[in-house]
């Protein structure tokens, strides 16, 4: 499903998951080329599915589904723009939406600065970088 990210630059699209499944992409586009993405995991524990169905609906979902964000980047020309940022607000409205519990991971690079972000986005940060958002 592809529509608009708002993120101030004008044309840029994400394509979205349609239901929860083992892996969850996001990609982001502006006119044809791919500018961002993200990836997320769920624990295996937290796949309570049928064995023969590939998406958890919502009748079979359990609480506790937790996905960890394993990447989410941005082409370097469309850095510090508001993509990631919007992309990141995207992923958490989708995991609301499907009533994920949490959304964790570890915050990798420029680590002040990635702290502060997550931290603006709602994310508690341990001593060690690792993210966590409880919903």
């Amino acid at each position: 499903m592809l529509q608009e990210l708002h993120c101030g630059i004008p044309g840029v699209m994400v394509t979205m998951p349609k239901g929860l499944a083992s892996t969850l992409f996001f990609h982001v586009y502006s006119g044809p080329n791919a500018i961002a993405f993200a990836q997320l995991s769920s624990r295996s524990e937290n796949n309570h599915r049928r064995a023969d169905s590939r998406h958890i609906t919502n009748e079979e979902k359990l609480p506790g589904v937790s996905y960890c964000l394993k990447n989410i980047e941005v082409c370097q020309n469309y850095r510090n723009k508001g993509i990631g940022s919007a992309l990141l607000d995207e992923i958490i409205d989708f995991c609301k939406n499907e009533r994920v519990s949490e959304i964790y991971g570890e915050a990798k690079g420029d680590i002040p600065e990635l702290r502060r972000w997550y931290q603006d986005k709602g994310f508690e940060l341990d001593s060690v970088d690792n993210i966590q958002l409880s919903f």
